[in-house]
């Protein structure tokens, strides 16, 4: 293959992995889209003002570093077209196919410095195949029909491009370590690995594939000439230090678990059964292998139980140390089997995050497809019914690949068929009874005689009673009722009441005890307010207390009890309770409308102090315009 022939099929791979895709960018927002884009209004910049732009970095709710530069593309968005979700998704799915472009630019170089007989035109097709391959597999579809998993996506457009950086300075015969170079390793990558850092933390992992490139298929060739043992020093050691520093205290604090369904101990006992079924679905992927909704996966208790747990463990440690102990004699596979594992370092480790999601496949799916191609590829060799078996294997993958992709882009362009089939193919799945609930909702328009609100209180009636379940369901049955003149069941309570007093709130009950205490001041909600408290006071039994409930409880204690002293009281609490800046604002804004002018100051005085970066600058302003005028008031 000439080097035009393998552009032109790199470029048809990208029109594939196009073609996909288009069934599914007429779809809505869905899911986390809304905390993050729809009703996030920082991100919802209509002018030039730099306060506006640096109010809209800051204003991601998805970590504690703030993701500033996925922010920011929202932002541009929504400056250019509005909330519409059609431009976010075209915008994703531009990320998608530029990242594609450039898996295949580093595939070339990779197979190129692999060498071996016949090494180039078979290195080609490896880097064509795998991309194509990799651009229709359907796990990577919610990196780019969710909308908020472009922080995912993009951030492995700056690891890709680091990555290209990277064996580009290593594969340069320009000479002798020429300033160049070293700029170009020490200056250019290390700036790819910010800027993807400022997108989704996962970007950390650029230095930990470029060690394993070194490893497998460069070999720490000419090393010294550009420092690289002291590169890998200043950017892989002592970063990977500091952050077990930073992170190990808190996993193992005592509440770090305290929101999850899960212990330390069962998450590590499940990931690698978690990682296995990921390899399955990326090699066979099979329509019912994918879903949104993992939150009936089942748990391992202990290395037996369920029977799967002990031979998952020993699955992964196997294939690592094959992979290890192969990489002189096959560098590809052992790069792309250790290139899987390690983009699973974040999140199948002991982080408390969700144990499972199709997106944290984006980066790691490709390293398994490499692997997977160089050892079913042919070699160069007369053609034998083997030599066609493998071709057809290869191309049955793509054609399985898209097809799945084409069924489930379909399901997300409508949330209707989406909440349906989801239900359908996860009937275990608490979350995704309650999205068939909420959608029935949305039809319903809360009309008392639609049929669709008596299909809303099934679907939320069953998705209470299934384990793991939070008070979400209750919430929706509780809201429902209310809003059509039907009867709130007392049992409701009782479900929701009990659920908070067994387990710490997690973050889906924090929800829904806002959304009940936002309904309520509302007026849309009509509750009975002394088994509202009783909700507030269990949801508060646990340590350490939710800032988010503590929150609604002072609302409550204000709007309902006309208790001023204790909804204050609780505001301080939830302060206290949170290092999100947000609850400092409230607090402030309060103090204003009670009239205790100098604690707001005071309390402004200490968020300018621990604001950083410009964040809070647009709220700062808008406090200090209200106590500017509550004090022109006074002296009037």
């Amino acid at each position: 293959m000439s080097k035009a022939q393998s552009l032109v099929l790199a470029l048809a791979a990208l029109l594939l992995g196009l073609l996909v895709y288009l069934p599914g960018l007429g779809g809505v927002y869905a899911f986390d889209d809304f905390p993050n884009i729809v009703d996030n209004t920082a991100l919802h910049v209509t002018t030039l003002d730099p306060v506006a732009w640096r109010q809209a970095l800051w204003s991601s709710p998805s970590s504690d570093l703030q993701r500033p530069l996925a922010s920011l593309s929202f932002a541009l968005n929504y400056y250019v077209s509005g909330i519409d979700p059609l431009p976010m998704k075209i915008t994703n799915l531009a990320i998608h196919l530029l990242n594609g472009w450039l898996l295949f630019v580093l595939l070339r170089r990779l197979t190129a410095a692999a060498g071996g007989s016949g090494a180039s035109s078979r290195g080609d097709w490896i880097a064509v195949i795998v991309t194509a391959l990799w651009l229709v597999n359907p796990i990577n579809l919610t990196a780019v029909l969710y909308v908020v998993q472009r922080m995912e996506s993009l951030a492995q457009t700056f690891v890709l491009l680091g990555l290209v950086t990277y064996v580009g300075v290593r594969l340069d015969d320009g000479g002798n370590a020429s300033l160049r170079l070293r700029a170009r390793l020490w200056l250019g990558v290390p700036i790819c690995l910010v800027l993807g850092m400022a997108t989704k933390e996962s970007a950390a992992l650029l230095p930990v594939y470029a060690f394993l490139i070194e490893c497998t298929v460069l070999r720490f060739r000419n090393a010294s000439k550009i420092g690289l043992r002291w590169f890998y020093v200043v950017f892989l050691l002592i970063p990977s230090l500091a952050g077990l520093a930073w992170i190990l205290p808190k996993v193992f604090s005592p509440h770090a678990y305290a929101a999850r369904a899960f212990t330390l101990s069962q998450r590590l006992l499940t990931e690698p059964r978690v990682l296995l079924d990921y390899i399955a679905w990326i090699l066979v992927p099979l329509p019912r292998f994918f879903s949104f909704f993992r939150d009936d996966y089942p748990f391992s208790t202990d290395a037996l139980h369920p029977w799967t747990t002990l031979p998952a463990m020993i699955g992964v440690a196997a294939l690592i140390g094959m992979a290890w102990r192969i990489r002189a004699q096959r560098p590809l596979v052992a790069l792309g089997i250790l290139w899987f594992f390690a983009a699973h370092l974040m999140t199948a480790t002991v982080i408390p995050l969700e144990i499972a999601f199709e997106h944290r496949n984006y980066c790691a799916s490709a390293g398994l497809l490499l692997a997977f191609v160089d050892i079913v590829l042919p070699a160069a060799a007369p053609r034998t019914p083997a030599t066609f078996g493998r071709r057809a294997l290869l191309l049955a993958l793509l054609s399985l690949g898209a097809f799945t992709l084409v069924l489930r882009a379909r399901e997300w362009s409508d949330p209707v068929r989406l909440a349906v089939t989801e239900a359908a193919a996860h009937p275990a799945s608490a979350r995704a009874a309650y999205e068939l609930g909420r959608t029935f909702v949305v039809l319903s328009d809360y009309k008392p005689d639609s049929p669709n609100v008596d299909r809303a209180i099934e679907a939320f009636q069953k998705a209470a009673r299934l384990p793991r379940s939070s008070i979400l369901p209750e919430v929706g049955l509780i809201t429902v009722a209310s809003r059509t003149g039907r009867t709130i069941d007392p049992a409701w309570w009782d479900s929701m009441i009990d659920k908070l007093k067994r387990n710490r709130p997690t973050v889906e009950d924090e929800a829904a005890v806002r959304s009940l205490t936002d309904c309520q001041r509302a007026g849309r909600c009509v509750t009975d307010d002394a088994r509202t408290l009783e909700l507030y006071l269990a949801g508060l039994q646990h340590t350490p207390p939710s800032a988010t409930i503590l929150n609604s409880y002072a609302i409550f204690a204000f709007n309902r009890l006309h208790d001023t002293e204790l909804a204050l009281k609780l505001v301080h609490a939830s302060v206290a309770a949170s290092r999100d800046l947000q609850y400092r604002v409230n607090l402030i804004n309060f103090l204003i409308d009670l009239g205790r002018i100098d604690e707001a100051r005071a309390e402004l005085a200490t968020l300018r102090r621990v604001a950083r970066l410009g964040m809070m600058d647009a709220d700062i302003a808008k406090l200090q315009q209200r106590l500017d005028t509550t004090h022109e008031d006074a002296a009037r």
